[in-house]
């Protein structure tokens, strides 16, 4: 029997052989579809559009608060800052499910499963 060492486990040939075949098959599926590319890259940029927003919102908001009590300007940020970070994960999720919807119809179409 055949064995393969992977993160620090012990694999027999038949593991193995499923590991290279799912490797296969999802390098194929990459190559098919383009989309799933993008839609990984639409959710980072996203994320970084939204993150880059919140830092200029916040300035804006800071610079008109300019002077008043800490307590005052963290109430007033923390609801905003929230906000944004619901953001984040809504469009993160959101771009993993393209990902994944296209990764099941490019599968879907090369029958693979």
């Amino acid at each position: 029997m055949v064995f393969y060492f992977l993160n620090d486990q012990f694999l027999d040939g038949w593991q193995a052989l499923v590991m290279k075949d799912f490797f296969l098959n999802f390098t194929k599926i990459l190559e098919m579809n383009p989309k799933i590319y993008w839609s990984i890259i639409v959710g980072i940029a996203g994320c970084l559009i939204l993150y880059i927003a919140e830092i200029v919102h916040i300035q804006n908001i800071l610079e008109q608060l300019n002077g008043q009590a800490s307590a005052l300007i963290r109430s007033v940020i923390d609801p905003i800052a929230q906000r944004y970070q619901w953001s984040r994960i809504i469009f993160i999720l959101l771009a993993i499910i393209w990902a994944h919807f296209q990764y099941r119809k490019t599968k879907k179409m090369l029958n693979l499963g």
